[in-house]
């Protein structure tokens, strides 16, 4: 008789699709995969390593799992990016912990469960156990299907820990994917995610399958539902990509490119292959190509060296390109990298306090842009509802909208925005089915 599992995730969007994976795996096995941690047989932690700050959550949860395990007898598991960079040290760090698991042998979950009842055991090789193919995704969400075009990542920034956590990049098969995204929109599925941690990059490793910009015209081409990709790399952006997503209406109006920096100094230290000029003549064919396009962004402060002036630098950047949105974390030195090696120079508070600028410049531009959509109808697809009962959703663009009228989970449509903010738009629903574009 199959246990009950709770999975708990932390990290980008791969993280949560792997998740997707695993809860499938394990309920093919017999499992059934429960909401709360009270409820679980197995509790899974799928951690992150990209940031400091995610790790110490993850470190932190673990205590909910202590107090559990006081109770009652729980098997507990973790893995994911942090499993595999930490391996078995991990055992170390907590006797509550039961099992670890790295990045790529997810369909020995239930084997690696029934050891762990016997004895700690650990599963962490950085070969595939099976390819994606394999797989059987618990999908999470009803209108936006997730579909990974490549795993891993074959740059070698100083700062990420991604390349040991998950290995080089694997592209899948075109036609492959084609069949899995065609799949997930009979089940009902309105949205495609491309995932990959450097999409625009796919094919590089396999010459046989084309490159992205050839995958991205396929797909728009050929499946009736709404598509959209992250993450891409400034380095591997180029115009044919951009003319494809002008070429097809169905495929967002939305670019997410991590700047990291805009210094020049401090981008060949990340070792990241572009310059700021590079950079800003990418985001400058993007709005020549495709008027309106909402371009969104990731930056780290305080990386080692970074000065007062080169920071200036970065704000430049961001005053300059607008960005509609920005991930911006503070610089922490991550094991396995060369970063980690050089001098964790700027202080904490001084960290804080850049974060805390770039935040208030962030949102004042949010503010600024979002606030030009009022009066305007914009088409939106109904993702989820508040807890107050208000349902939300995103745009073409990508922009957070909040809908008020009678609508439902799925439905695409259009919506009068009535008030702005720095994070959200706000509108009233004016008829349902497919708006006008």
């Amino acid at each position: 008789m199959g246990t009950r599992v709770y999975i708990e995730t932390w990290g980008c969007q791969m993280n949560l699709h792997q998740s997707e994976g695993m809860a499938g795996v394990l309920e093919r096995a017999g499992h059934a995969i429960v909401d709360r941690l009270e409820d679980a047989d197995v509790v899974l932690f799928n951690g992150c390593m990209v940031r400091g700050k995610a790790e110490e959550k993850l470190l932190g949860r673990i205590g909910a799992v202590v107090e559990e395990k006081r109770r009652r007898d729980v098997v507990f598991g973790v893995g994911g990016c942090f499993g595999q960079v930490h391996g078995d040290s991990l055992f170390a760090r907590s006797r509550a912990i039961d099992f670890v698991f790295g990045t790529r042998q997810h369909l020995a979950l239930p084997d690696l469960i029934d050891q762990a009842r016997r004895k700690r055991a650990s599963l962490l090789s950085a070969a595939d156990d099976a390819s994606l193919e394999e797989t059987p995704f618990r999908r999470t969400s009803a209108v936006t299907a997730m579909v990974t075009i490549a795993e891993g990542c074959s740059n070698a920034c100083s700062y990420c820990v991604v390349p040991r956590a998950r290995g080089p990049m694997r592209s899948r098969d075109l036609e492959t994917i084609l069949a899995e995204v065609q799949s997930v929109v009979r089940d009902g599925h309105r949205e495609i995610l491309l995932l990959g941690q450097n999409v625009n990059a796919y094919g590089r490793d396999r010459s046989s399958v084309g490159n992205f910009a050839r995958l991205l015209e396929r797909v728009s081409a050929e499946v009736p539902a709404r598509i959209r990709f992250t993450s891409s790399h400034p380095r591997d952006m180029t115009q044919e990509i951009l003319d494809v997503m002008a070429a097809h209406a169905n495929v967002c109006r939305h670019l997410h490119l991590a700047l990291q920096s805009g210094s020049d100094r401090v981008l060949g230290a990340m070792n990241r292959g572009y310059e700021r000029a590079s950079f800003l003549r990418i985001t400058e064919a993007a709005r020549r190509t495709l008027p309106g396009i909402n371009l969104t962004t990731d930056l780290i402060v305080g990386f080692p060296g970074e000065s007062v002036s080169e920071f200036e630098e970065t704000l430049d950047v961001v005053r300059e390109i607008r960005f509609g949105s920005i991930y911006a974390a503070k610089y922490s030195p991550r094991p396995l990298t060369r970063a980690a090696e050089m001098p964790d120079d700027v202080s904490r508070d001084e960290k804080e306090q850049r974060l805390a600028r770039v935040l208030e410049v962030e949102r004042a531009i949010a503010a600024e842009e979002n606030a030009r959509f009022v009066g305007r109808t914009l088409g939106v697809l109904v993702e989820g509802e508040t807890d107050g009962g208000r349902h939300f959703g995103r745009a073409d663009d990508h922009r957070t909208v909040v809908v008020e009228g009678e609508v439902g989970v799925g439905d695409l449509v259009a919506v009068t925005i009535l008030r702005a903010s720095a994070s959200a738009l706000t509108g009233a629903v004016q008829r349902a089915g497919k708006p006008a574009t």
